[in-house]
């Protein structure tokens, strides 16, 4: 004698394991191997260009536009990679001491070594906010990730 809902709770178990394992991977940051590089507290975005050196050699700049960084007007962004062979680079700008949403654009590839995209950085209600940029380049083997800062005020 068969008890068919005891084999379809068995079955739907089974199902509901593999999807979890499956979502895990998938959500699994990709590659798995990160390597972050220090913060350069030497720079300033509003004055021009700055720079990350990544451990082992290899370099990622940064340059945000218009200067100063304003808010709620759209910026052009540009990373220049060097001594890696990047395949995706994304800013993920965030609030250093207040959430300020997800804004993490995708910069498409312009001349080998140089990515370009746009963003627009909303207002705080404090008026005045820290910012960290974070470039994230993605290669076949690792994740780097170049924080840079700086603070916007609105008036």
């Amino acid at each position: 004698m068969t008890n068919k809902p005891l084999i379809a709770a068995i079955i739907a178990l089974v199902v509901a394991i593999g999807a979890a394992m499956g979502a895990k991977l998938w959500l699994r940051p990709n590659p798995a191997n990160t390597l972050s590089v220090a913060l350069n507290t030497g720079c300033d975005l509003h004055a021009g260009p700055c720079a990350s050196v990544i451990p082992g050699g290899g370099r990622i700049e940064l340059s945000i536009e218009p200067r100063p960084i304003p808010l709620l007007h759209p910026l052009r962004i540009v990373v220049r990679v060097e001594g890696l062979d990047a395949r995706k680079v994304e800013i993920d700008f965030t609030g250093v001491d207040m959430n300020m949403g997800y804004n993490r654009p995708e910069l498409k590839p312009e001349n080998g070594n140089r990515f370009t995209g746009q963003s627009t950085l909303p207002v705080c209600i404090t008026g005045r906010m820290e910012w960290q940029a974070a470039v994230l380049v993605t290669t076949d083997k690792t994740r780097v990730v170049a924080p840079f800062r700086f603070v916007t005020t609105y008036k």
